[in-house]
């Protein structure tokens, strides 16, 4: 049989560790990336709002149109899952910040504007 270049078993056990893989456009916070003081500044915060639950409740729902996403920030990093919305979300008010993107086109007038032919004159 005639040899595939794209088949996989015919590499070398050697060289399948060195194959290359895209890591551009991976801005997810991954599980196994945590720091121990990530973990222990999450654990602290899911505590403090399990302690004040009446109170921070307030805080920690969030509400977006139909025209809008909310993009979460945990500790700064991009969090899995995507833009959240429409709809209902839980932040967690001490580590994660959020940015609403609005999706509606905006419609703005443009001035006019005099231009000039090939004769100088202006139209």
């Amino acid at each position: 049989m005639g040899k595939s270049i794209n088949s996989v078993e015919n590499i070398p056990m050697a060289d399948k560790s060195k194959q290359f893989t895209a890591t551009y456009g991976t801005a997810s916070d991954d599980d196994d990336e945590n720091s121990c003081m990530g973990a222990f500044i999450t654990f602290f915060s899911y505590l403090l709002v399990f302690l004040t639950f009446p109170l921070s409740i307030w805080g920690c729902i969030k509400v977006v149109q139909e025209y809008e996403r909310a993009v979460i920030f945990r500790l700064g990093r991009l969090r899995s899952g995507g833009a959240k919305g429409p709809g209902l979300f839980f932040i967690v008010p001490c580590i994660d910040n959020y940015r609403c993107v609005d999706l509606r086109t905006g419609a703005f007038d443009v001035p006019p504007q005099e231009i000039l032919t090939r004769d100088s004159v202006t139209v």
